[in-house]
């Protein structure tokens, strides 16, 4: 018998109520509609599908991109008729489609002066549009050969509109004889002004410990990190969009099966960073026009051009075996107009967790998203589950540990780490860090005290003479409560330091190095936290390190939400984003199987997040003895692609 479910609701102004799955956003920009859901795991899928998606484009092609290569190839097979993307949109422009794209480009004060400085930003020398700027930095590519270079630069030179130094023979060729194609592709930048970064630095962020420094570096280079591609929007049978993980740059295009071997730009995996893991999706149905909303947002905006509205309730769900029909919801990061529902899906979605959660990301040093994975675990415990009886909270991580991956960020990595009392997997920077780190959690957990105080002040029943008027009024009570659990952290943050302090000074005077100590865990969770290395690195080297560029969260074998968005606070709070979130076991179940058996080799794929838990043991074990130290010659190939996280290395820097 089904439980009943009782709604207040005032019968005098409605006799109507809003039920929502657990996994809903409320209140949310966009929500939840009708949709078909394809997952495209890695860069082969995910190419392939948006190129023969924009072959097929009969009247329109939106892209929105963080960035962008014209000679890229998105298929690379055999098939002499391919073509680069740039080429690809130039003939379907010719054809009569109106191609637009909206790219990310880092803007200075005044426009249109953009200077290309992403890839130096994020310590990747990773340029987002290469051969576009007459000024950059680490323009070109490592894996740019000079007929790639050449037709990005020609590319960019016909059809950038904001492009400072537009070839002057071209917009005169288009005036007096006209150009089909450049009339209907349009390339436009997007940025942030100096009042969108000025409004960044005035805002509080949810990571109470954030450094001042960093919080600097955000308001100053904020980034518009969305990435998603519109097909065909006006026709409802064939309107078809993709909510991506994947840049449209060579360094993403990549197999499933991560090789340590380089191709051609034509053949396969040509990054020069390494094998890469990501992560994006087919959608249609009325899905489509929450995507068509955010980019006509946005392309007014920088354009000024209306592209109008339409009625998307109706369009078809196009359904079969590989796009199964799901009611999905559109999220966004778009701090612009005060939006940050990514980061309330994401907390949303671990506060209901029993059983298993996923992450696979490029950056794992959010520290909030540690303190509501803990409070999860406890509250389950407070409530009676007992781990020894009913199991715990399985916490499952795939992310970075390398220098491109964790570089800018090494300190709320840390953080991260240290928050779920793994401290030990990141040495060197726990032993720099870990004091002056309990010390600003100390100075938090003071001022938490003070504002709890203040608050009980603020409520509590006046007093006249020794005499109480009124009784203690529930908010009261509840400040009373705040209070005791403020003052309860701050005597823990109190611990903490004092005992980090005793840990060094014991460690000067010994001349041996500090214990590191991290913060304690409920027992009710239990977590893997892991990188990926090329399965075929061959024995007699270091084996190479697979770039984990995937923005994925699975719980519960239930929910999932993909997209743009990184466990970090940049891309919570300050970066655009753009994520697609549903919650069905159809879709979840098998794309979660699919990603386990690439990195377990088959081997750790089980649905029992107890099993799993310790298969992952097993291979990590296995992966330890045939390479004691991975920044050496390894003694065998690897036993799986899942290896532990680790990072020894010393540096710090702390601007992300």
């Amino acid at each position: 018998m089904s439980k009943s479910i009782v709604t207040p609701a005032a019968l005098g102004q409605t006799n109507e109520c809003t039920i929502t799955p657990p996994w809903v956003v409320q209140k949310a920009e966009y929500a939840p509609v009708g949709a078909s859901f394809k997952p495209l795991i890695n860069g082969e899928r995910a190419f392939k599908a948006v190129y023969e998606a924009i072959v097929a484009a009969e009247k329109s092609v939106c892209i929105i991109c963080w960035g962008f290569q014209p000679s890229m190839y998105f298929i690379r097979e055999s098939d002499p008729d391919l073509m680069s993307i740039g080429k690809l949109l130039e003939k379907k422009a010719e054809a009569g489609v109106k191609v637009r794209i909206l790219c990310f480009a880092f803007e200075l004060t005044l426009k249109p002066f953009y200077l290309n400085v992403t890839g130096v930003k994020q310590g990747l020398g990773e340029s987002n549009t290469p051969g576009r700027h007459s000024i950059g930095v680490q323009d070109r590519p490592a894996y740019s050969d000079d007929a790639q270079y050449q037709y990005d630069c020609d590319w960019f030179n016909k059809y950038d509109e904001n492009q400072e130094m537009l070839d002057v023979a071209v917009k005169l060729g288009k005036a007096v004889f006209g150009n089909k194609a450049a009339n209907n592709l349009r390339f436009f930048s997007r940025g942030f002004s100096a009042i969108d970064r000025a409004r960044i630095a005035g805002r509080n962020y949810e990571d109470q410990g954030l450094a001042v420094g960093t919080k600097g570096v955000l308001a100053a280079t904020p980034s518009h990190h969305q990435k998603m591609v519109l097909v065909d929007y006006e026709t409802p049978n064939k309107a078809t969009g993709f909510v991506m993980g994947h840049n449209m740059l060579d360094e993403y295009w990549d197999k499933d099966n991560h090789s340590y071997y380089c191709q051609h730009y034509k053949a396969g995996r040509n990054g020069v960073i390494g094998p890469r893991q990501d992560i994006s999706s087919r959608v249609t149905g009325p899905v489509v026009g929450n995507l068509f909303a955010n980019f006509s947002q946005a392309w007014e905006k920088e354009t000024g051009e209306s592209l109008g509205k339409l009625d998307f309730s109706r369009y078809p769900i196009r359904k079969d075996a590989e796009n199964l029909p799901v009611h999905a919801q559109i999220l966004r990061t778009q701090p612009q107009y005060g939006i940050k529902e990514i980061k309330d899906v994401y907390m949303q979605a671990i506060n209901n967790a029993s059983t298993m959660i996923y992450a696979e990301n490029q950056y794992f040093r959010w520290p909030p998203l540690a303190e509501k994975l803990k409070e999860v675990a406890q509250k389950q415990t407070q409530w009676g589950c007992d781990p020894g009886k009913h199991d715990s909270l399985y916490l499952f991580v795939i992310t970075n540990s390398t220098d491109d991956g964790v570089g800018s960020g090494t300190v709320n990595t840390y953080r991260m780490l240290d928050s779920l009392g793994r401290a030990d997997t990141i040495p060197n920077v726990a032993r720099a860090k870990e004091l002056d780190v309990r010390q600003a959690d100390l100075e938090q957990a003071q001022k938490g005290v003070g504002k709890a105080q203040k608050d009980v002040n603020a409520s509590a029943p006046q007093v006249v003479g020794g005499i109480q008027f009124g009784g203690i009024s529930q908010a009261h009570q509840q400040n009373l409560e705040a209070l005791n659990a403020a003052n309860q952290r701050q005597a823990k943050a109190e611990a903490a330091f004092k005992g980090s302090q005793e840990a060094q000074q014991r460690a000067k005077k010994s001349g041996n190095a500090p214990i590191i100590t991290s913060r304690e865990v409920p027992p009710g969770l239990k977590m893997q936290i892991c990188t990926l290395v090329a399965p075929d690195s061959p024995a007699g080297k270091p084996w190479l390190d697979v770039y984990v560029h995937s923005k994925l969260l699975m719980v519960n074998d239930s929910f999932t939400t993909l997209g743009s968005t990184n466990i970090n606070t940049r891309s919570m709070e300050v970066d655009s984003e753009l994520n697609i979130a549903f919650a069905d076991s159809r879709i979840t179940k098998p794309m979660r199987q699919h990603l386990w058996g690439l990195h377990t080799n088959g081997m750790g794929v089980q649905d029992e997040p107890e099993v799993a838990f310790k298969q992952w043991n097993y291979i990590i074990k296995q992966n330890k003895d045939y390479a004691p130290d991975r920044s050496k010659a390894s003694k065998k190939k690897p036993y799986a692609s899942l290896v532990e996280f680790y990072r020894g290395s010393a540096k710090i820097k702390d601007s992300d």
